[in-house]
């Protein structure tokens, strides 16, 4: 706790500095002629006196004498403007400064800085047609956040899956689970990496290369209908108006691996392939197919990180072709602890309802985890002629993560268990993994105008992404235990080696898209119209290769092998022609087919947006199933109508009233719909597809107050419900079985209030939001473990949904010295993690709350070095149980006399960044 907080305020002595003080104050704002936007970061001066602009568009100076003063005020890409004025006392006033761009005889292209900016973010929220929170790329970048997923956790009413590695992977809107909502790169869909989901990991995608994050929470009919708790948009940096460079360079450390070393195995010992892939299906597998060095795991005891990353852009031809391009690359080391206890139910006297724990595994794992991430954007556009634009845009990313775990298994119960504390048998695992996991999008667009009231916009795009792990790999031995706490010899068969597997897993999930819109606009009398029409098809493509190889060790005289290195270690193939015939080795193919109607008209204030949607799927797989066996193939088809309204009354020129409707749907995946488990060693439990799923429908409202008073400030409160049918959850198929699997769970309820503040006085900021969410859906429960057991109707929440979800922010920003500052706050309040059969039997997280730290200071103009800090505190990420312990000794990292149980506890640590910056624009 010392170093870290030390360390915050070494920063802090480091950035800080004092402001002097005067005598007669003249204090006023600067603002854009045109928009009335505050301009924040500008400079106005005088003889004797000089300020910039706050985080509010304001200013303060400090004049020592009345009299008649010469007044410069400029700002980038405004015109300057001398005015004098007679100053006779504290005073205010408001300038407004005239846009450089509104010189320019070209085109009108839109500004780089305004994209980018806070207040343009402002601008989009309050003009856009649906309910949205946007996210710019000034923020992220002072921000404490690196990976597009953490930015998220920031978005009012969104809270974070986490990975393995402690990053924010998969976005929770509304208390909505990550498969109700999806991701867009530049306005189109992406598949995805996870070889089990539709939804994609958000921590592949490096924050520096993103111009703006889009999350929509609600749907107009030209939206794809598949989201119920929103859509997560991804806007890279665009081609600029003008010459723009922005290069950053930094290093780094994991506070975990100062004192601890970090595990190291070559990745490059590891078999891309599967004796299976690389041999043939004929092929006999051999003891020597299988690596040893990708289990030999070594300190590594100096593992920095290194981040960095470039864009570059400009216009050229008269300002009529403009380029982007731009990348990113982030080489991290984590490390952190893990604590997992997996419960068992017992039954009690008592009657019904009577479950409790019984905990027979306390694990204690070391993890290592090597990420290397890199982000690759391009974009050109060319204006072929006033109403005449065509897009070129290309993405790709690359995340592969090497991790290494180390875990000791103390035996609490049965045979061999821990008689008391400090005894009991001992197991200890070794286990080495590697994934390469990719996404790339290329698209090609036109925009034309057909004629002066008629708009033609069309877009063709290519998406793929792959997920490879190759060789994983975890050996297994018996520690032996002690049999009398008096002598300190364990007992007779210490380290006798167990059977262990190698599984190699393959994932290409490809897109190939077409868009087409046409939009009539015209008026009748004084109202305004829009008429939209528009269609989609995407034709999907996904295949999932999937092999498991089983090694035993070999016996000499009858007696057991014995643990030494991986090196010793000799075992034979139990099946060396793999996994034939397992259903995880599949092929599949999704056809969507889309359409939509769409009319916007105005009346006085009030905006109106009516229309529906149209979606056709048609899903087929086919597995390497046994013929004789059901779900070897599959057909799936089905069609829903989804109609929308959306009306936003403008109360003045800076408030919104938004009351919404929209029907949408949430579709099951690939896997979802086979008819076995994916058999994976490393699961606490084997999950398993269900051919029978049907996909969800629901219907969403939501009614939002809004108030942009003017630069970045807000006020936004709103309110939400949402009522599915069929609503897609996983839960256990029985009592006797630790199979978990997808199952329609009926109908389910959804609501909640948002609240999102933020104030700029001067130098200092605070930003704020909360929402409050309350989902319900009822399923049948089991009441004992006894083969006879009744069972009980039980109303629980969603899974992954949170009561509370805050976010808070103080932000210092000095614009003269060059100085922002920003100590952010985020909390999840508890949710279900995992779904029970029995009842109250549902694991759950509990509230995570947790700090970050960043700071950025500017020097020569146009450098400036910054730090950031995550997860100041160390707060650990727990997951518990609502029952008690019944075990007849103290059970391993368990509170005596709790009336919960750990289930698993995950101990990050903080992560340090300090780099350097270089933008020109």
């Amino acid at each position: 706790m010392r170093k870290p907080l030390l360390c915050l305020f070494v920063l802090i002595g480091f950035f800080f500095t004092a402001s002097a003080q005067s005598n007669i104050n003249v204090k006023g704002i600067l603002t854009d002629r045109a928009t009335g936007e505050r301009l924040i970061g500008a400079t106005v001066a005088t003889t004797g006196a000089a300020a910039s602009t706050g985080l509010d568009g304001s200013f303060s100076l400090h004049l020592h004498k009345t009299g008649s003063y010469i007044f410069r005020c400029s700002y980038i890409g405004y015109r300057s403007i001398d005015t004098t004025i007679n100053v006779a006392g504290n005073m205010r006033m408001v300038i407004r400064l005239n846009s450089a761009a509104s010189e320019l005889k070209i085109v009108n292209i839109a500004g780089r800085r305004d994209r980018e900016s806070e207040a343009s973010a402002k601008t989009d929220e309050k003009n856009a047609p649906q309910v949205l929170n946007v996210v710019s790329a000034k923020t992220i970048q002072l921000s404490p956040d690196i990976i597009v997923a953490n930015v998220l956790q920031r978005v009012s009413g969104v809270s974070i899956e986490r990975s393995s590695s402690g990053d924010g992977r998969y976005a929770i809107i509304r208390g909505m689970n990550q498969r109700y909502s999806y991701t867009l790169v530049n306005g189109i869909k992406i598949p995805t990496t996870d070889p089990k989901n539709r939804y994609v990991p958000l921590d592949i995608f490096p924050a520096e290369l993103v111009e703006r994050i889009e999350v929509s929470k609600t749907l107009t009919p030209n939206m794809e209908g598949d989201a119920v708790g929103g859509v997560v948009n991804l806007v890279m940096k665009n081609a600029p108006d003008k010459l723009y460079v922005n290069a950053s360079l930094s290093t780094g450390y994991s506070q975990n691996l100062f004192n601890t070393p970090f595990k190291y195995f070559p990745v490059s010992a590891i078999n891309k392939q599967s004796p299976y892939m690389a041999n043939g299906p004929l092929y006999q597998a051999k003891p020597s197919d299988f690596t040893r060095d990708n289990l030999n795991f070594t300190n590594k005891n100096f593992t920095p990180n290194t981040l960095a990353s470039l864009s570059i852009g400009n216009r050229f031809f008269d300002k009529k072709l403009g380029v982007m391009i731009g990348g990113s690359y982030q080489d991290t080391y984590k490390g952190y602890t893990s604590i997992f206890s997996p419960a068992d139910p017992v039954d009690q006297t008592g009657g019904d309802k009577q479950l409790a724990i019984q905990i027979k595994h306390a694990n204690f794992r070391t993890y290592s985890t090597h990420l290397t991430r890199v982000g690759l954007n391009g974009k050109v556009d060319y204006q072929l002629a006033p109403g005449q634009k065509l897009s070129l845009n290309g993405f790709y990313a690359m995340l592969d993560e090497a991790q290494s775990r180390l875990t000791t298994d103390t035996i609490q119960t049965g045979i061999n268990a821990r008689p008391t504390v400090g005894l009991g048998q001992v197991w200890y695992y070794g286990r080495s993994t590697y994934q390469r996991q990719t996404v790339g999008s290329a698209s090609l667009q036109g925009e034309h105008r057909i004629l002066s009231d008629l708009k033609f916009d069309w877009t063709g795009a290519y998406s793929k992404a792959t997920n490879n792990a190759p060789d994983w790999a975890e050996y297994e031995y018996d520690g032996g235990y002690y049999a009398d706490s008096n002598n300190p010899t364990p007992y007779t068969h210490p380290g006798v080696l167990q059977n262990y597997n190698r599984i190699w897993e393959r994932t290409n999930d490809r897109d190939l898209s077409g868009y087409a819109n046409l939009a009539y606009n015209n008026h009748i009398g004084d109202i305004p119209f829009t008429i939209t029409a528009g269609g989609m098809y995407r034709d999907k493509d996904r295949d999932n290769s999937y092999q498991n190889y089983e090694l035993r060790p070999v016996q000499t005289s009858s007696s057991p092998q014995v643990w030494t290195n991986i090196y010793d270690f000799q075992w034979t193939v139990f099946n060396p022609d793999g996994s034939p015939g397992n259903a995880n080795t599949y092929t599949a193919t999704e056809k969507i087919t889309a359409g939509y109607g769409m009319l916007k008209f105005n009346v006085n204030k009030l905006e109106t947006i009516i229309g529906a949607r149209v979606e056709n799927t048609e899903q087929s797989f086919v597995t390497q199933l046994p013929p004789t066996i059901a779900g070897k193939t599959g057909n799936i088809s089905y069609s829903d109508m989804m109609p929308s309204a959306h009306f936003k009354y403008a109360l003045n020129d800076k408030a919104n009233l938004r009351l919404s409707y929209f029907a949408s749907i949430n579709r099951p995946s690939f896997f979802e719909l086979l008819p076995v488990g994916d058999g994976h060693q490393d699961a606490d439990f084997t999950v398993q597809g269900n051919p029978y799923l049907k996909h969800a429908t629901a219907d969403n409202f939501d009614l939002r107050y809004e108030l942009f008073p003017g630069g970045s400030e807000q006020l936004l409160l709103g309110a939400f419900y949402k009522h599915l049918n069929n609503a897609i959850e996983y839960g256990f198929t029985d009592k006797t079985s630790d199979t978990y699997t997808p199952q329609n769970f009926g109908d389910a309820v959804n609501y909640g209030l948002e609240f999102v503040f933020e104030k700029y006085i001067r130098k200092f900021g605070f930003r704020a939001n909360y929402t409050y969410t309350n989902s319900s859906i009822t399923t049948v429960k089991k009441t004992t473990v006894d083969a006879t057991a009744g069972t009980v109707n039980q109303t629980r929440p969603l899974q992954g949904q949170s009561a509370h979800v805050a976010n808070a922010a103080l932000l210092y920003k000095d614009t003269k010295n060059g100085l922002d500052l920003q100590l952010a706050w985020q909390y999840t309040g508890s949710r279900i993690s995992l779904v029970s059969s029995y009842y109250n039997f549902d694991e759950w997280q509990k509230p995570l709350s947790m700090f970050d730290f960043s700071a950025e200071k500017k020097f020569a103009k146009r450098f400036s070095v910054f730090a950031k800090v995550q997860n100041l505190l160390n707060t650990a990420d727990e997951f518990y149980f609502k029952k008690t312990v019944v075990n007849p000794v103290p059970v391993s990292y368990q509170t005596p006399g709790s009336a919960t149980t750990l289930s698993h506890r995950n101990q990050y640590g903080q992560n340090y960044q300090l780099g350097l910056r270089y933008i020109l624009n």
